[in-house]
């Protein structure tokens, strides 16, 4: 049947990794790009997973605490996800059947069947997010997708991305109807790609909704 690709926002949302291996740390690394806070919990937490810590940025609203001891079951009270990373199948399988009689979302590494959502394969390039899933049957075939679509990707989409953000609410004011407010949303688009996002909101504005007069209040 395949699984719906939901996208859930997690900023502020527990996350709950129990694991302390290399295994782990790509979950972490992953995660933290999204603003969780995130506690991991093993008896030995190795330093690839310590050094997630150090790199986040001081204004950062994610956080990261470690537990460095056995997981007690209650850890898991009020997670809103949790990932099974250990290398101890009865320990996933318990944590699994937690989860799942409470509720909560449960990743269980290199076990689909005790998944009751998959960590997809991502990639991010400023706002835009692909996520890539072979529902657990394969994880190479979802890197080696990872990767031919990162390298697919257009030099400065993400900013090109974010710039036509800003700029969206003042296209949204011009009064012709939407089929021109899509053609407008369109051509500014490739026109910014064209330009790998060096584009600033004044320079699309002026180009593009100079007759309208919806460009007026934008600012850098």
């Amino acid at each position: 049947m395949g699984h719906f690709p939901f996208f859930m926002e997690i900023e502020g949302k527990k996350g709950v990794i129990v694991g302390g291996g290399k295994v782990a740390a790509r979950k972490v690394e992953k995660l933290l790009a999204f603003d969780p806070e995130l506690t991991v919990i093993a008896p030995q937490i190795e330093e690839c997973i310590r050094i997630q810590e150090k790199l986040l940025q001081k204004d950062a609203a994610a956080s990261l605490l470690f537990r460095e001891r056995e997981l007690r079951m209650e850890d898991l009270e009020g997670a809103d996800y949790v990932i099974a990373a250990t290398d101890e199948e009865a320990l996933n399988g318990r944590i699994a059947d937690y989860c799942r009689k409470h509720r909560i979302p449960v990743n269980v590494v290199d076990d689909s069947k005790k998944c009751t959502f998959f960590f997809p394969a991502l990639v991010k390039e400023g706002p835009l997010t692909i996520g890539i899933s072979t529902d657990g049957q394969s994880p190479v075939a979802a890197s080696w997708t990872r990767k031919e679509i990162s390298r697919m990707l257009p030099e400065g989409l993400g900013n090109v991305i974010d710039l036509l953000g800003r700029v969206r609410p003042m296209v949204l004011q011009v009064d012709e109807g939407e089929d021109v407010r899509k053609e407008i949303l369109e051509r500014m688009f490739f026109y910014c790609l064209e330009k790998e996002g060096k584009v600033t909101p004044e320079e699309l504005t002026g180009i593009f909704l100079k007759e309208s007069g919806a460009s007026r209040g934008i600012k850098e």
